[in-house]
């Protein structure tokens, strides 16, 4: 198993308060609009910069991912990405190579919300409100996905590093070697792992990654309908 992001196990059930952005941060709305060219960081590229989701208080930037990433990814997500690479009309039936396809239209979106507390401690105060932001990014995808319609799309598990919503495997996604190479950010040791670190929120985030088939675009408007509904 490889190491990722340090995320010590949920103690307790309640959930807790997202932390209250800056002032700055609330006045960004979602913007269903993909830059022509991304930025590229090795062979990920960046295609939408960080955006905050204002109504849950939850940044998310799209990417490419690289080659290694990608077979990160597919270890991870492998039953259910064979089963939609098979059943895309982009994929198997055009004859194209499953790399191929991976490299095309895999989208990956490193997610992450403000924390009061320093996430990378262990204590029972930290681990309700890594519970609680745990249950409000289960709120975003859970308005996304369905908009998304057969695309498929699922997210490692901030606690197993499994997939959340798909069919689980014995490999766990490197969430640490995942961030730091879509968007660069440092990271710290923490005991056997790592925790990366937030440019603004340091410590104090709560990171979650998410992927899909979907198209950028439809992807991105189905984010601004989940900002819709919220409100």
């Amino acid at each position: 198993h490889q190491k990722r992001a340090a995320s010590p196990p949920p103690e307790a059930t309640a959930a807790a308060e997202v932390a209250p952005p800056a002032a700055e941060e609330v006045a960004q709305p979602a913007v269903c609009r993909m830059a022509p060219k991304g930025k590229r960081f090795g062979s990920s590229v960046m295609l939408k910069p960080p955006s905050l989701c204002a109504s849950y208080q939850l940044e998310y930037s799209v990417h490419t991912p690289s080659r290694l990433l990608r077979r990160d990814i597919e270890l991870v997500f492998r039953p259910d990405l064979e089963d939609a690479y098979q059943k895309d009309p982009r994929g198997a039936a055009a004859g194209i190579d499953k790399d191929e396809f991976l490299r095309e239209y895999l989208l990956a979106l490193p997610t992450w919300q403000p924390s009061k507390h320093d996430l990378s401690e262990i204590a029972f105060e930290v681990n309700e409100e890594r519970r609680g932001l745990l249950a409000n990014f289960d709120v975003w995808a859970e308005r996304v996905r369905p908009k998304l319609g057969a695309y498929w799309s699922d997210v490692s598990c901030p606690m197993e590093g499994h997939s959340r919503y798909g069919t689980p495997t014995s490999c766990i996604y490197n969430e640490l070697e995942g961030l730091t190479s879509m968007l660069r950010y440092n990271s710290i040791p923490i005991g056997c792992c790592g925790i990366v670190l937030h440019p603004r929120w340091q410590r104090k985030a709560y990171p979650v990654t998410f992927f899909t088939f979907a198209p950028p675009e439809m992807l991105l408007q189905a984010i601004a309908e989940a900002e819709q509904e919220y409100k």
